[in-house]
């Protein structure tokens, strides 16, 4: 079995980060949607807790896969 191709792999990881930026975004928006009282009544709560997960998703997540992928073996 070949080694991957280096350009591929890091083109790969990218939009992986890419990904995890964008969703992470698209929680917070969502979440932050909620709690300044979207369609659905009554869940400041569940709002909160969607922009907290958003931004460890926009925030830490990238950057564990980053140093991980940056470490050699």
């Amino acid at each position: 079995m070949s080694l991957p191709d280096p350009d591929k792999q890091a083109r790969d990881r990218h939009a992986i980060l890419l990904g995890l930026r964008v969703a992470g975004a698209i929680l917070c928006g969502f979440g932050l949607w909620l709690a300044l009282g979207g369609n659905i009544a009554g869940h400041y709560g569940f709002g909160g807790v969607l922009i907290v997960m958003g931004l460890i998703d926009l925030i830490v997540v990238p950057k564990i896969l980053a140093h991980k992928w940056r470490t050699p073996r």
